[in-house]
């Protein structure tokens, strides 16, 4: 991707695994992990021309449907089975990955990702349909901090922004969630998609939200309010008028949202 406008096929990997869900990149980009039905393998991207497969998680076992490394390394959780279960891997040495213990390992949980600063986790819940928060500050002795409402619908994936203030996800009623993860725990619901929105991201600068939905469109977002109210207000004209107000909010003061000009 030297030439984003030219992008040039390095190498091609083989996991061998089944059908190929999906990858994500480790801290640094030198690790790869490549999620199928039949495991999770953790790939050398040392030198992208030459991929070399360093190890597999649970070969043979579950469906791993989602993996994620924690910012700070050393850690990789995976999702897994139609019913949903977290595994916390070890992977210090990426050629002998250990399994953690874990009180999460029976739940009902999937689609676990870290937050930036690697201090928190959010994961789906299939049985009551919200989101986890889940403190691994110490990630061998993980435990559940907050209980996210969601739209009562099945969610595909969740993104922290790059600040980790903000969650988001993609859900299978065509909408997606937008939460402050450090205020008001009901999200802002996002919705203009026809179908289901399986893919969310988050620009580096937080200020855009991309949802990518099996309507076949890709969505932008503009996550700031500040911005979206002054966008607003450059093109409502003319202001509302004292008189106007006293018309239509007879019970609220007069205070216009758009200054005047």
């Amino acid at each position: 991707m030297t030439d984003p406008r030219r992008p040039r096929l390095a190498s091609v990997l083989t996991p061998d695994a089944g059908e190929v869900g999906g990858a994500a990149f480790g801290p640094g980009g030198h690790l790869l992990a490549v999620w199928a039905q039949g495991a999770t393998g953790l790939w050398d991207l040392t030198d992208p021309g030459n991929p070399r497969p360093l190890s597999r998680i649970a070969a043979g076992g579950p469906h791993v449907t989602m993996a994620s490394f924690r910012p700070a390394g050393r850690t990789l959780v995976t999702s897994t089975g139609e019913s949903g279960s977290l595994r916390f891997w070890d992977i210090g040495d990426p050629r002998s990955p250990r399994e953690l213990p874990s009180p999460f390992r029976s739940a009902p949980l999937t689609g676990g990702v870290f937050s930036p600063d690697s201090r928190r986790l959010a994961a789906f819940h299939r049985t009551d349909k919200t989101v986890w928060l889940i403190d691994v500050s110490d990630v061998r002795r993980p435990a559940k901090v907050t209980q996210l409402p969601a739209s009562g619908s099945w969610l595909y994936t969740l993104v922290f922004d790059a600040d980790g203030r903000r969650l988001a996800a993609g859900a299978a009623d065509g909408k997606a969630l937008l939460w402050d993860v450090s205020g008001a725990a009901t999200p802002t619901v996002l919705t203009g998609h026809a179908n289901p929105v399986p893919a969310v991201a988050f620009s580096p600068d937080g200020h855009t939200l991309a949802t990518g939905g099996n309507d076949f469109t890709i969505r932008l977002w503009d996550t700031g309010l500040d911005r979206v109210a002054a966008r607003i207000c450059d093109s409502a004209f003319p202001r509302i008028t004292r008189a106007q107000w006293a018309q239509y909010f007879t019970a609220v003061d007069f205070h216009p949202p758009c200054p005047a000009t």
